[in-house]
């Protein structure tokens, strides 16, 4: 297991703070914060200070023993307003960040964006106006020329579902107008093609040879029984509750250059205004998939040959984000297993978390019991995966430490260290030292 990947995960508006710092600009959630829009009020404006903290970070992934660290760049402190010249103040932050981790032998996993659009682009129609594309491209020529030199793993999206989720159809907070389904299918093509621009810069700036992919929200069915495999694999990827939300919306178009037909059909989706040449431009290839894989679904062949879901358990471990956490843990072996098969690429399980209620002890502990055994039962059956053969290359757990949690503020908690938003002082919790335990254990496999 010396090429798996052991690593946790963090977003640049979740935990950097410095929202107006060193000449950063204002994204989009800047803005939902200064707005009022996120619950009870909160704002991403400080997070975890992680701007502020880069070494006392540094020195907590050196003892937790991963080697791979996957965080995002904030357009907007690189280069503010999405345009014009870059923000040296910004580079710096990001140049001593990687620098960092190489010195501790963890490998940077950069992702270009994850959801933090510079504001001004609202103003402009964002991703239903093609001049969004533009942006894109040089902006993955930015990143391509000051860090593709040390960096050689990058994600484009992280989750473009949500991304069109929270732009489009329930706004955050209910503070801008939902959109129209006409303008969400134009927002979607526009966003691959941006996927592609920044795919494309990339590899044209990097000095290193780059492996690039996305990271998508993962919607798999696992099998109640082995023998249904092969009818849950194919209904896994049929078309979901939305367009914007099914497995194939995005790898169909990048990896196939097309738009998947059943998709088409079932939401009657009017491509007519497709340009000629952007169904290739948009077949960029990928060299990996990233999936974000918190649980799955469990699905079973009927008598009359249908899958259907199940119903879980009256046992069963209900996590926020839906679904039976502990009696769907195959997801891990599954979903990668499915998507590596249909497309031909390897896999990196890019998020896999869980929150609960939990609370500083009044020794000073975090006993997070149930989120350590969740990261060994499913970083585990990832291993697993990758001893039967699945291409599955690496696991990274969500999150370093309990940040910004996007519309639902400081209300949940997913980090393996526990951050007290008002001193700011970082804890390591039970499940940190167990994680380290796990990764111990797993790599010599």
């Amino acid at each position: 297991m010396e090429d798996f990947l052991f690593g946790v995960a963090t977003a640049a508006t979740q935990i950097e703070g410095g929202y107006n710092q060193d000449g950063k600009s204002l994204s989009v959630w800047d803005e939902y914060s200064v707005k009022g829009l996120i619950k009870n009020k909160h704002t991403c404006f400080t997070a975890c200070d992680c701007y502020n903290r880069l070494d006392e970070d540094l020195a907590i992934i050196k003892e937790l023993g991963i080697n791979a660290y996957r965080f995002s760049i904030n357009w907007t402190r690189i280069q503010p307003h999405g345009k014009g010249p870059v923000n040296q103040k910004g580079i710096d932050y990001y140049n001593r960040l990687i620098d960092g981790l190489l010195a501790i032998g963890v490998k940077p996993v950069v992702t270009l964006f994850h959801w933090d659009l510079p504001v001004e682009f609202l103003e402009f129609g964002d991703f239903a106006n093609r001049e969004i594309i533009a942006r894109f491209e040089e902006y993955g020529k930015i990143v391509a020329e000051n860090f593709g030199n040390r960096v050689d793993m990058f994600v484009t999206f992280n989750e473009a579902a949500v991304v069109l989720d929270f732009l489009y159809e329930r706004p955050v907070g209910g503070g801008y107008t939902p959109r129209s389904k006409k303008e969400l299918v134009v927002a979607l093509h526009n966003l691959l093609m941006c996927n592609a621009a920044m795919t494309y810069s990339l590899r044209k700036y990097s000095k290193l040879p780059v492996k690039v992919g996305m990271t998508n929200v993962s919607y798999i069915r696992v099998p109640k029984e082995p023998w249904m495999e092969d009818k849950i694999k194919e209904a896994t990827f049929k078309p979901g509750n939305k367009f914007y939300e099914s497995n194939t919306t995005y790898l169909d178009p990048i990896i196939f250059g097309k738009y998947n037909e059943e998709l088409i059909k079932k939401f009657d989706l009017d491509l007519s205004f497709v340009q000629e040449g952007d169904m290739e431009y948009i077949n960029c290839g990928f060299d990996f998939i990233g999936m974000n894989i918190y649980c799955g679904k469990m699905s079973e062949v009927n008598e009359k040959g249908e899958v259907v879901d199940t119903l879980p358990s009256v046992n069963a471990a209900l996590g926020n984000a839906g679904g039976d956490f502990i009696g769907t843990a195959s997801v891990m072996y599954y979903g990668p297993k499915f998507m590596s098969e249909r497309y031909g690429l390897p896999v990196y399980v890019m998020e896999t978390g869980v929150a609960v209620t939990e609370w500083k002890c009044l020794d000073g502990t975090i006993n997070d019991s149930m989120r350590a055994d969740y990261i060994e039962r499913y970083v585990s059956t990832a291993v697993q995966a990758r001893k039967d053969g699945v291409d599955i290359r690496g696991c990274f757990v969500w999150s370093l430490m309990d940040n910004f949690e996007w519309s639902s503020g400081y209300t949940l908690r997913f980090g393996i260290v526990y951050v007290d938003f008002e001193t700011l002082e970082r804890i390591k919790k039970l499940s940190f030292y167990k994680y380290k335990e796990l990764i111990e254990k797993l790599k010599d496999k």
